[in-house]
């Protein structure tokens, strides 16, 4: 009898569920509103009664199932399935989500950050799949990171691992909201891409197209950078090249470090395609050092909003099917 596990990805609008197969295969796909207002109690009744029906909406029976894997922003401690803090949902502090998720539905159940889960979802289907090593930087209103080393979630010492977005690439540039100053996400994330967007318009004035765009919406979007990149704004041409040249920094650093295999981008911004990757590449082919040519491919990830809910259950699968192994 196939056996599979159940993918929940919580999220601060919405949870989605999907069942992942032994032979890699995800179905079920499907999400619900995540109840915010209601607690930790109300979200863990909405993760359990969702995989409820991802299981009776499939026909999946519950002996079928090897084990849950949540993922969850953070800060997590992993090793207890305790989530310690998670601003975007009021009340959740040191939740013990993973023992109460597994509990109630009588389950195995395993905890992961969601940029892991993310990662191992492209690991597995995605833009990194057949790899043995692999680094995913999520572009959004932050920069996350996921690191998978011969086909596992490297966490670190202190489950602390892959805050790629808070590698220092400025020596004391910019302060970051983590603390530190010149972090990749203070210069590489969309939100800060506008921010700076917004103030070159204020210091140049007008002649450009962000400048016309920020007279009549008051502010700027990355997307917006995007949009006036697109139709030859020599200005968003500046800016947004300066955020690639950045994010290829990054990417050599990666490389120095890992040799991963492939560096996948994912989030928001890749929705610019080759306006992201052309710039990204030929930047780590200058920056890149002189003894060899950059053997490391950098693509944009395939599996968009599924990458997390996907891994989630890969890291569930993997987990469980090794426990299973080793018994």
């Amino acid at each position: 009898m196939a056996k599979y596990c159940i993918g929940i990805d919580l999220g601060g609008t919405f949870i989605k569920f999907c069942l992942l197969g032994e032979t890699g295969e995800a179905t079920g796909f499907f999400q619900l509103p995540t109840p915010n207002e209601g607690g930790p109690d109300a979200v863990i009744q909405q993760m359990v009664g969702g995989a409820e029906r991802l299981l009776k909406t499939n026909d999946v029976e519950r002996g079928d199932i090897l084990g849950v894997g949540i993922g969850s922003p953070g800060p997590l401690d992993l090793e207890a399935g305790v989530v310690r803090d998670m601003p975007n949902l009021p009340g959740f502090s040191n939740v013990p989500i993973r023992d109460s998720v597994g509990e109630a539905l009588d389950m195995p159940a395993v905890l992961e950050n969601d940029a892991n889960a993310a990662a191992f979802g492209e690991h597995l289907c995605g833009a990194g799949e057949g790899l043995g090593d692999m680094v995913l930087l999520t572009l959004g209103t932050g920069v996350g990171g996921g690191i998978v080393i011969d086909g596992r979630v490297l966490h670190g010492a202190h489950g602390m691992g892959a805050e790629l977005g808070h590698m220092i690439i400025v020596p004391d540039g910019e302060q970051c909201n983590c603390g530190q100053r010149g972090c990749v996400e203070k210069y590489c994330s969309a939100s800060n891409l506008a921010q700076y967007a917004m103030e070159q318009v204020s210091q140049r004035g007008t002649g450009s197209v962000l400048a016309e765009v920020m007279q009549a919406k008051g502010s700027l979007e990355a997307r917006d950078v995007q949009e006036a990149l697109a139709v030859g704004d020599s200005l968003a041409g500046e800016l947004w090249d300066r955020t690639m040249y950045y994010l290829a920094l990054a990417c050599v650093n990666i490389c120095r470090i890992f040799d991963p295999d492939e560096v996948v981008l994912a989030g928001g911004m890749t929705k610019a395609g080759d306006h992201l990757i052309e710039p990204i590449r030929r930047h780590v082919s200058e920056l890149n050092w002189s003894m060899s040519k950059p053997l490391t491919k950098i693509a944009i990830a395939r599996l968009g909003n599924d990458a997390g809910v996907i891994g989630a259950a890969g890291v569930a699968m993997q987990e469980f099917q090794d426990s299973t192994a080793n018994s």
